[in-house]
């Protein structure tokens, strides 16, 4: 996303180790090196490695135009093999 929470700047999932642009951009932004995974990837990718699903929690990120729309941009999973 843009710092206005507008537009949407990178597509998923998203590597920066993979993509320099989004590297040097996360760099610049001093926003340290963050990725992003689609569901099929993050509790598939678990599933599959024969983890148990426990739990799962999504929030915001606690300010901008996303967090006032309530657009879920984080989710964790709790998971045991």
């Amino acid at each position: 996303m843009d710092n206005e929470e507008k537009e949407i700047i990178w597509k998923m999932p998203f590597n920066p180790l993979k993509d320099k642009a989004a590297k040097d951009f996360m760099i610049k932004e001093n926003a340290g090196i963050q990725f992003s995974h689609n569901m099929t990837e993050q509790i598939g990718g678990q599933l599959k490695a024969g983890f148990t699903l426990l739990d799962i929690y999504e929030d915001t990120n606690g300010f901008g135009r996303l967090h006032e729309l309530n657009i879920k941009t984080y989710i964790a999973t709790e998971s045991v093999k």
